[in-house]
């Protein structure tokens, strides 16, 4: 299944959980995301929602954030955390400190209740912490499942902003560690063959790709795309190759 949101998810806009902070569009837009989502998290019968894109600057992290938000006004208890050590911006966006997070957790240095930031009263984030120079090692550590298992243990959804599939191999090792993966990709901006190639990736390895969250799409409102109809995907003229 592919999500297709309106083209006011397509910025840098954060959800404003004070009311009538946040455009009316938008906080709609991703309501509809969010009940698709969950039917996604349902059937694959866990807890945890990996989220990331075929390259950078197509909108991930602020969709893997606002996704966040809309599960926490449910009054479900819900972690999000940035698995992006490269170039974090969890953090930036939500406007918290970084001084210490996830990176910190897989080095042995700090536990959950040591990094754990409290959003509002159902949300809570882990920034990616220290920077580290091997990451996708950290993450094929049992340190690594043990975070996860705990975080699932704790909450009801665990969402994880990983990194570009197309740029680092960190999002292919946390995708086998997950649920349910989709990828972000944004109107104009991603190309097919960006978007082809980070789909290989995932294919060579065996993991399920369960959404695609098409960002900036124009405000048609939306649609999907079943996963036995990405052929049609490629005549798209907004990711067609220019």
């Amino acid at each position: 299944m592919a999500i297709k949101s309106s083209k006011q998810t397509s910025g840098e806009k954060v959800i404003n959980t004070e009311l009538n902070k946040t455009p009316f569009a938008i906080v709609e837009s991703y309501k509809n995301l969010r009940t698709n989502l969950i039917s996604i998290i349902s059937k694959a019968n866990g807890k945890i929602l990996a989220i990331s894109s075929p390259n950078a600057a197509e909108g991930k992290s602020t969709t893997a954030l606002n996704i966040a938000i809309t599960l926490s006004q449910l009054n479900k208890k819900v972690v999000i955390l940035d698995t992006d050590s490269r170039k974090p911006s969890i953090h930036k966006k939500a406007k918290l400190n970084n001084e210490k997070g996830c990176m910190d957790i897989l080095l042995g240095q700090n536990t959950i209740s040591d990094v754990v930031i409290h959003y509002n009263n159902y949300l809570d984030v882990i920034t990616s912490g220290s920077k580290v120079k091997n990451p996708s090692e950290l993450f094929s550590t049992e340190t690594f499942d043990n975070l996860l298992s705990q975080l699932e243990e704790q909450y009801d959804y665990v969402i994880l902003d990983t990194p570009p599939i197309n740029v680092v191999s960190d999002t292919l090792i946390i995708a086998q560690k997950s649920s349910a993966l989709v990828m972000v990709i944004r109107a104009g901006v991603t190309k097919y063959e960006a978007f082809e190639y980070a789909y290989d990736s995932l294919k060579v390895l065996d993991i399920e790709l369960d959404g695609v969250i098409v960002n900036g799409s124009g405000g048609k409102g939306g649609g999907y795309y079943s996963k036995n109809r990405y052929n049609s995907y490629r005549y798209n003229n907004s990711y067609e190759n220019k």
